[in-house]
């Protein structure tokens, strides 16, 4: 297979998904909102339901694919092991990159928000809308802990990272950029913060890349998410409005 076909496939692989998930999370959330739930729900509902099985049945086949012995570890490579300061190190450095460039960014995407996608409705960007019930809202926020907090990102690690970074090392130094890039244009549900997702994209790729281990990008992606859930349960149990 020729390199620009090679690119080509690992293209339609990190965006299809995006497309796949957006279509769902388009199509439930006004019918979650008329039975009284937030959007907040059907961005966990679209996690749980699209997103996890369409990770787990990409990479199973793709196992089959290489033989009946093959399983998901076979396909997920960057497993090295690095030592535990190794690791905590990487971790430190993964963390401040992703909040020293996520926090100047994220009025960026409010910008965004009003100047170029006030044609969206508001359910796509607040996850409260469609109730009052701040605590049914907390709630969520606690499942989305679970959910958006854990489940969520180790898929898209083991898939972006784990399964498709190594197969663009003939890209050389550019697969993590280009990786990390793709990684955060394939929210397309999440439009007004693209750019700052790319730039974590990209932090989360370097690291993983570097070291050779996706449990690095895991951690991460986990903790950046975690913090995210925990700032909403708190917004909504001391009454913050959150539509921001």
């Amino acid at each position: 297979m020729t390199g620009s076909r090679r690119f080509l496939n690992l293209t339609v692989e990190h965006f299809y998904m995006g497309v796949l998930i957006t279509a769902v999370y388009v199509a439930i959330t006004p019918w979650l909102l008329g039975q009284g739930y937030p959007s907040l729900a059907a961005l966990l509902f679209v996690e749980i339901l699209v997103l996890t099985p369409l990770v787990l049945i990409h990479l199973l086949v793709i196992a089959r694919g290489q033989g009946k012995s093959a399983s998901l570890a076979d396909v997920i490579s960057y497993r090295e092991p690095i030592g535990r300061k190794s690791f905590l190190l990487w971790y430190v450095l993964g963390l401040v990159a992703i909040f020293a460039t996520y926090i100047p960014l994220y009025p960026v995407g409010i910008f965004l928000r009003g100047e170029l996608f006030a044609w969206l409705p508001d359910w796509y960007f607040n996850p409260s809308h469609g109730t009052t019930d701040l605590g049914m809202l907390a709630k969520l926020f606690l499942i989305g802990i679970i959910i958006d907090g854990l489940i969520a990102p180790t898929m898209e690690e083991i898939f972006f990272r784990g399964y498709l970074l190594p197969r663009m090392e003939f890209l050389g130094g550019w697969a993590p950029i280009i990786n990390g890039a793709f990684f955060g244009l394939y929210h397309f549900w999440q439009p007004h913060n693209l750019i700052a997702l790319v730039v974590v994209g990209i932090i989360l790729s370097f690291v993983v890349w570097k070291t050779k281990n996706v449990y690095l990008g895991i951690a991460l992606h986990c903790s950046i998410n975690i913090l995210g859930a925990l700032a909403g349960y708190f917004a909504v149990v001391n009454g913050i409005d959150i539509a921001r």
